[in-house]
């Protein structure tokens, strides 16, 4: 539903043009479709989205998008749709007046191959960049005086993903949101829109810095819950608690191992501090699976799993 001050200006000319070529795509594919929490976020609109492939085409006519203050608003926007995991297709008016049909079929060939390698279900990674560098800083060093004679290099971001991938047991078709404070975005800013493919899939990288990004985090993590299916979380600190419960079911589940029966949260897993350390000790975090943080940033450096 769109908000109470928009005033239906109807389809433009190009959206027509668009709109008439669709042919299968017409039972798919969504018009006019709204985003955004009416009261934590702007609301924005969108000339057409096909949902099951997190796919948005827009169509860019130069009349509502050729001032300074319109193309700031759509960058503003594209980085809101990114963020919620959604690929952003843009057309200009000259390209629909030129091939509609073109376009279209353009079209149909994404949303063809995303659909092919669309998964199961949609996973989330929250990375804490400071507690991440922190626990690279001290696994660093630790792992230098074990192996005085490996030519240890320090871990990048971009090599740490796909083992955070691999510790916990997951495919990596995932979505990655990397908060951390302004001051450190030049650091990792070109990983901003990374696309990583693997083996076993792909990681989405997004790099999001806020001045109070652990919070910033927690509110994500909760007005987003709505797109993905299970939440990764990199980071140990009691600010993450209760936006992590709240996004992960009310019930536990159980699990059998021979004669013991165990609880836990299902649609979540931790890549933390051990357990003498953890911040989630006696909280339900407790109850979510997890695995030390420690061994994925040592298999990033090129060790080897019977070597960390």
């Amino acid at each position: 539903m769109p908000p109470s001050w928009y005033r239906d200006r109807s389809q433009s000319f190009i959206e027509e043009q668009f709109n008439n070529e669709l042919e299968g795509l017409a039972g798919l594919i969504e018009k006019e479709h709204w985003f955004g929490d009416p009261e934590k976020h702007s609301r924005y609109r969108v000339d057409f989205i096909l949902k099951d492939a997190r796919l948005i085409i827009e169509l860019d006519g130069h009349e509502y998008h050729s001032t300074k203050e319109q193309l700031e608003r759509d960058a503003v926007r594209q980085r809101y749709l990114t963020r919620a995991g959604y690929t952003v297709i843009r057309f200009t008016g000259r390209e629909i007046n030129r091939n509609a049909v073109s376009c279209v079929a353009e079209v149909r060939e994404i949303y063809k191959e995303r659909m092919q390698r669309a998964p199961s279900k949609y996973r989330v990674m929250y990375i804490d960049y400071q507690f991440l560098v922190r626990q690279m800083s001290k696994a660093f060093g630790f792992y230098r005086d074990l192996h005085p004679n490996r030519p240890l290099k320090f871990p990048s971001l971009e090599a740490f993903i796909p083992h955070a991938v691999e510790w916990i047991h997951e495919k990596s078709f995932i979505t990655a949101f990397v908060f951390l404070p302004p001051e450190e975005q030049e650091e990792i800013g070109h990983l901003e829109g990374v696309i990583k493919e693997y083996e076993k899939g792909e990681v989405r990288i997004n790099i999001v810095p806020e001045e109070w990004y652990a919070i910033e985090l927690g509110e994500h993590m909760i007005s987003f819950s709505h797109l993905f299916d299970d939440f990764y979380l990199v980071a140990d600190d009691p600010v993450y608690i209760d936006p992590l419960r709240s996004v992960l079911p009310e019930e536990f589940s159980e699990e059998q191992l021979g004669e013991h029966t165990f609880k836990y949260l299902s649609g979540g897993k931790l890549l933390r501090k051990g357990n003498d350390e953890t911040a989630f000790a006696g909280t339900d975090l407790a109850n979510v699976r997890w695995q030390d943080v420690w061994y994925p940033i040592g298999a990033s450096m090129g060790l080897k799993t019977y070597e960390l």
